[in-house]
C-alpha cells in the first residue's frame, strides 16, 4: 500500500474536520456526505468518495481522529504523573479538560455513538470496554500504591469513573450556550460543590464551576474512596 501524499493527507483531514463540524451542528441522522462536502467547501460529493468508501468509513475515521486527539492530550499527563494515584487523578482531570476544550469533537463522538446505537451498529461498546480497562488498570495501580488492593473492585471503580466523565459530557451536550454565565464562582460561593456533596457539582450547577475545579473535585471523590479502608469484619 503506497504512502499518502501530503496533499492527500491534508484533504482527508479537511473532510474529517468538516464531518466533525457537520455532526456537531445537525446531528448524526441529518449528516450526509453532501452536507459534509458543503461544509468543507468541496465542489462535489465525489471528492469525499475518492478518499472514503461511504459515510460509515468516514464516521469511523472521525471516531479515530477524536480518540487520537484525546490520547494526545490525556496520555502525556497520565504518563508524566509522579505516581500511580496521581496518574488516575491526571486521567480524570485531563479527560474533563479535553471535553471542555473540544466541544465540536465531543458532540461529533456523542452523535455517532447515539446514532449508530439506534442502528445497532455502534462503536460505543468497544470504545467503552477499552476505556474501562484503561481506568481499571490505573485504579489497581493506585490501590497498590496506597496499600489497599482489596478494598474496592478496580472494575467497579473504573465503571464509576467513566460514568462520571460521561455525565460531564452529556451535561455539555445538552446545556444551552450562555456566554453570560460566569465561568467560576467565588471560593465562598461554591456551595453546590461541597466535598461531602459527591465531590462534584449538582447537575444544575456544573456550569457555574470551572472545568478544572470539577475535574479536581471528581478526582478527590475517587481518591477518598480508594483511601478508605473498611473496618475489620466489614463485608465491604
Amino acid at each position: 500500500m503506497r504512502e499518502r501524499t501530503f496533499t492527500e493527507v491534508a484533504r482527508r483531514d479537511q473532510i474529517v474536520r468538516a464531518a466533525i463540524a457537520t455532526l456537531a451542528e445537525v446531528g448524526y441522522a441529518k449528516t450526509s456526505l453532501g452536507k459534509i462536502a458543503r461544509t468543507a467547501g468541496l465542489s462535489s460529493v465525489g471528492m469525499i468518495s475518492y478518499y472514503f468508501d461511504g459515510k460509515a468509513e468516514l464516521m469511523s475515521e472521525v471516531v479515530a481522529t477524536v480518540l487520537a486527539g484525546a490520547e494526545a492530550e490525556v496520555g502525556p499527563r497520565v504518563r508524566e504523573a509522579p505516581g500511580r494515584l496521581a496518574a488516575l487523578r491526571a486521567y480524570i482531570e485531563a479527560s474533563l479538560s479535553y471535553i471542555a476544550g473540544h466541544p465540536a469533537e465531543m458532540a461529533a463522538l456523542f452523535e455517532i455513538s447515539s446514532g449508530q446505537r439506534k442502528q445497532e451498529e455502534s462503536y460505543g461498546e468497544n470504545i467503552e470496554a477499552a476505556g474501562v480497562q484503561i481506568v481499571a488498570d490505573l485504579v489497581a495501580g493506585a490501590q497498590a500504591e496506597l496499600g489497599t488492593p482489596d478494598a474496592l473492585d478496580p472494575h467497579v471503580v473504573a465503571v464509576a469513573v467513566r460514568g462520571a466523565i460521561h455525565m460531564a459530557l452529556a451535561q455539555r451536550m445538552h446545556e444551552p450556550a450562555d456566554v453570560s454565565r460566569p465561568k467560576a464562582r467565588r471560593d465562598d460561593d461554591i456551595g453546590a460543590c461541597r466535598d461531602d456533596d459527591m465531590g462534584a457539582c449538582r447537575d444544575d450547577d456544573v456550569g457555574a464551576c470551572r472545568d478544572d475545579d470539577v475535574g479536581a473535585r471528581i478526582a478527590d471523590l475517587f481518591e477518598r474512596s480508594l483511601r478508605f479502608v473498611p473496618p475489620a469484619g466489614d463485608p465491604r
